[in-house]
């Protein structure tokens, strides 16, 4: 048999949708992203934010409407989690190395702290003068210096 036409909802089963079309926004997550009501906040925990229009009107006067710089979204090297500077000296690295807990040391030192200890001077785990170089992190630096490089000669 045939039918055309909707078919029937079954009588035993109900669905209603609820649409709020105007969210209540958590104020103290929007500005600081920490709520003190945790997962029991009746508001909606969104840091999100949209352009207003006074924006949105002087990028159309500017002409920049719609252009899309692609390193706006780029995700920069900080997932990588490689430390900017030696946690001994506090300064820039000069020959990196890597130790066995990986955590990175000037090569200079990670062996000044090897003749007083044989622990890693972080996190204490024996390190066994084991030191490798820390390729990813000089690969970084050498990155890093020709980005500086190639600003300071199209400044010129």
């Amino acid at each position: 048999m045939v039918r055309k036409g909707p078919i029937r909802a079954p009588d035993n089963i109900r669905s209603t949708v609820r649409w709020d079309y105007q969210p209540d926004i958590c104020k103290d997550y929007k500005e600081t992203g920490f709520c003190g009501f945790g997962d029991s906040c009746k508001f909606m925990h969104d840091r999100s934010d949209y352009k207003q229009g006074w924006q949105l009107e002087l990028e159309i006067a500017n002409n920049t409407y719609g252009d899309e710089d692609p390193s706006k979204y780029e995700i920069s090297s900080d997932e990588d989690n490689l430390p900017f500077k030696c946690f001994i000296c506090r300064d820039s690295f000069k020959d990196p190395v890597k130790t066995k807990c990986d955590h990175y040391f000037c090569e200079k030192c990670a062996l000044d702290n090897y003749k007083k200890s044989a622990r890693c001077y972080v996190c204490g785990v024996q390190t066994s003068g084991f030191f490798k170089p820390a390729k990813e992190l000089i690969a970084r630096l050498a990155a890093e210096d020709q980005k500086e490089e190639k600003e300071e000669s199209d400044e010129e």
